[in-house]
């Protein structure tokens, strides 16, 4: 089993909020035998969340920046907007709060906004960085000053595999109720999520290879 060093990744900073500024700290790591580009495109599809994502098994997209671009075809047309992120997509995260739980339960809806997106480059090395943050400019979101959120994801090619790494940093007068409240609960939700994903990955990487 690989070990990753600072599996928590507690110092990590996102594009607009540094760790040290942060009020609340989530972060999960995994190594995953499979290559960057299989894990890069499992994390980013959101029409495949509902086979491997227990925390979030369910996103609407709402706005792509090129909506002309529709699910599956490249071609201009009436459709479903593509589930596939890319940099400025608009989405909603329909949240299972208690993902450890075999009971019916309501969906919390999280509005979110990709800020950052960097494809992992297989001949170079480099780590694929994919970021979202709240989306405050969607109808009922929560203003800046209260809660705010940014989680990233850095998806890098190692030897023998895959290294991915999240961490989402939160600042606002309601950071201190989100601890209290779901602190433990969340830390245990980011780590079923890089699990989740690395599973479905391997088992798709096993079953392509047989």
């Amino acid at each position: 089993m690989t070990t990753l060093t600072d599996p928590t990744n507690a110092d990590r900073s996102n594009p607009t909020i540094q760790a040290a500024d942060a009020g609340l700290h989530f972060g999960s790591s995994a190594h995953v035998n499979a290559s960057a580009a299989q894990v890069w495109d499992a994390l980013i599809d959101t029409s495949t969340w509902p086979a491997w994502n227990n925390f979030v098994p369910r996103v609407t997209i709402r706005e792509q920046p090129n909506a002309d671009v529709q699910a599956g075809n490249d071609e201009p047309g009436a459709g479903a907007l593509s589930p596939r992120l890319q940099n400025g997509t608009r989405f909603t995260f329909h949240v299972r709060m208690d993902p450890f739980s075999d009971k019916p339960q309501a969906a919390t809806d999280t509005p979110l906004r990709v800020t950052e997106y960097t494809p992992p480059n297989l001949e170079t090395g480099t780590p694929g960085r994919i970021t979202w943050a709240s989306d405050l400019d969607a109808p009922g979101a929560m203003a800046q000053s209260l809660l705010k959120a940014e989680r990233t994801h850095e998806v890098t090619p190692v030897e023998c595999g895959t290294e991915v790494r999240n961490w989402e940093n939160q600042v606002g007068w309601l950071v201190c109720v989100v601890r209290w409240m779901y602190g433990e609960r969340l830390q245990r939700c980011f780590e079923l999520w890089v699990n989740d994903l690395k599973g479905f990955v391997e088992k798709g990487t096993s079953t392509s290879a047989q």
